[in-house]
């Protein structure tokens, strides 16, 4: 059972994900890193140590990623730096420092001068479609808001692309968000005065690593850094329901809609109160400072009932989760032109018998 202050999300489902993913590139590895940082508050005592165990490790392999200019590689080898990779990398760094881990200084100074330099020297594409440019547009207006959550707002960058007249609806949202982290929360209202909060579906094949769930994702934490917090929270139920009826789940979506929701939580700190009981008998009554209140049921019984009581002034989220697994695999070996053939031998070659290791 899990009771939340904030919209739903499947916390304990997404962590089982993050924690066996099994991709190394840079955006994987920053994604996951971004999810644990921000989903520590909402999970069981035992996931959450997992997931302070698991973030210095993550930190360290993501810093062997950096070229000598301040960028970051997609790949270790790699020897030119991935721009939106770089901007995306850089705000976990910064988050992280700013929530007490270790992050030396020269590796976010690079950082900071590699993206004031491509700020700066940001142009709208010529003759390109507008596919490109509408990737181009984004790419730039996110470094812009990265350098503004770094304490380094690039403001001329800013103001000119703030006069664009034709910025699309992503652009728009990532750039009001780099006013409002700068104070500038009435340059932001003008940016996206008239802009929707709903992202229409588009193609996945695009260098920016984009969804409109992502997207919808960062227009909440836009209205969050806004302190439009009615709104918010209506965005908050998109966000809620577009990673709850995922059928799998992107980092990039994931990471965006933890980090939102955290800011959300920490905006709207209350506190949950409330009683219930589980197939008629009482259940200890909760009172807690945390977002999200989570405690296992016994699964013994097929079906039952709980009854919830919410003894606060704010609104409740109530889910009953489930999770299974399938006591015997049904599934048919199958083979598609690739077979694998396993023995194991030791240094003579003679076999070894694995059960008795």
């Amino acid at each position: 059972m899990e009771i939340a202050t904030i919209p739903s999300i499947p916390f304990s489902g997404v962590f089982s994900f993050v924690a066996d993913y099994g991709h190394f590139c840079t955006e994987q590895l920053s994604a996951r890193a971004m999810y644990l940082l921000y989903a520590r508050r909402f999970l069981h005592e035992n996931e959450q140590h997992q997931a302070e165990e698991a973030l210095p490790d993550i930190l360290k392999n993501i810093l062997f990623r950096q070229l000598p200019n301040g960028g970051f590689v997609y790949w270790p080898g790699n020897a030119v730096a991935d721009e939106w990779i770089t901007s995306y990398t850089g705000m976990f760094l910064t988050l992280a420092q700013e929530k007490g881990y270790a992050v030396h200084p020269n590796v976010l100074n690079k950082w900071k001068r590699f993206q004031r330099a491509a700020a700066q020297n940001w142009r709208m594409p010529q003759e390109a479609s507008n596919w490109q440019i509408w990737q181009s547009e984004l790419q730039q207006a996110f470094r812009l808001y990265t350098l503004a959550m770094a304490g380094a707002p690039e403001h001329g960058a800013m103001n000119r692309m703030k006069e664009l007249p034709t910025l699309s609806q992503q652009a728009k949202w990532r750039l009001a968000a780099a006013y409002a982290l700068n104070g500038k929360e009435k340059a932001a209202g003008e940016l996206v005065f008239s802009a929707k909060t709903t992202v229409e579906p588009y193609s996945s094949n695009n260098y920016v690593y984009g969804s409109s769930d992502r997207d919808e994702a960062m227009i909440l934490e836009t209205l969050i850094l806004m302190n439009r917090e009615r709104d918010a929270l209506q965005q908050a139920k998109v966000v809620s329901k577009n990673l709850s009826q995922e059928d799998w789940f992107s980092t990039q979506s994931t990471a965006f809609a933890l980090m939102a929701m955290g800011r959300l939580a920490e905006k709207l700190s209350g506190t949950l109160d409330f009683s219930w009981t589980l197939n008629g008998k009482q259940q200890p009554a909760v009172k807690s400072a945390k977002a999200v209140y989570e405690t296992p049921i016994s699964t013994s019984s097929r079906e039952g009932k709980v009854i919830l009581k919410n003894n606060g002034k704010g609104a409740l989220n109530a889910d009953l989760i489930t999770r299974t697994q399938l006591l015997n695999d049904t599934l048919p070996p199958i083979a598609n032109n690739l077979r694998i053939s396993v023995k194991y031998v030791d240094n003579n070659g003679s076999p070894i018998d694995t059960h008795s290791l």
